[in-house]
């Protein structure tokens, strides 16, 4: 059964679907191309979880990735397959429970899920199950010292939150520290950095609105470490 905070996200996403064109995710986002990766993992075996509209997950099948994106979102789960019109792979998935086995991944990929989760450790050990050794992970979450808190604070007050997504709908919502990122990936060793300022984006080193954390699955099980 889906999480509170996964029926949350079924329920947010369906009511709004976030699609968008190619043109406007990256005119909006121009540092995600390079950040996420999208031209370094031709022939490598990619997984997108929580592939929303396909967008993304669109970029690494063009450029010669074997590409399989997951949602829980059924609305989601049905723009995406007609984005990637078969270049890619799109099925049901939740982050928590991944449906696929050990160690069949080279390279996992999430922008925007983890901080939606109400359970972010089981996420975790769910990318490193189906990475292999030596695998490496791109997870993308919003951060708790960025622009974005201060700006929507001025805005809205006390209900500031419920204007960070696309709509009101409610849904389960964490914002990140670097600290808190790696306690929660620990012992993997994991490098973060920050991004995106839409009013400058060279700011993004400072007061970025998410924060991308790399890492890599370990060649011994985490519990050898």
């Amino acid at each position: 059964m889906p999480s509170g905070a996964a029926e949350s996200a079924i329920r947010h996403w369906n009511e709004t679907p976030l699609y968008v064109s190619e043109e406007l995710r990256y005119s909006f986002y121009p540092w995600l191309p390079e950040a996420a990766e999208f031209r370094e993992h031709r022939g490598d075996r990619v997984l997108e979880v929580g592939c929303g509209t396909g967008c993304d997950l669109l970029q690494f099948a063009r450029n010669g990735a074997n590409a399989i994106g997951i949602d829980i979102t059924p609305a989601h789960i049905r723009l995406a397959q007609q984005r990637v019109e078969g270049l890619a792979q799109v099925c049901f998935g939740d982050a928590t429970a991944i449906p696929f086995g050990n160690a069949c991944f080279d390279y996992i990929y999430s922008q925007g899920v983890l901080h939606h989760l109400d359970d972010p450790r089981a996420m975790v050990a769910e990318i490193l199950r189906v990475l292999r050794p030596g695998g490496r992970f791109n997870i993308q979450v919003y951060a708790l010292w960025s622009y974005v808190p201060i700006v929507l604070f001025l805005q809205h007050g006390r209900d500031w939150r419920r204007w960070i997504e696309n709509s009101r709908v409610p849904v389960h919502l964490d914002l990140y520290t670097r600290p808190a990122l790696r306690r929660l990936f620990a012992p993997v060793d994991i490098r973060i950095q920050k991004y995106h300022c839409s009013y400058f984006q060279p700011l993004g080193r400072i007061w970025g609105w998410f924060l991308v954390v790399k890492g890599a699955k370990p060649a011994l099980p985490t519990s050898q470490l």
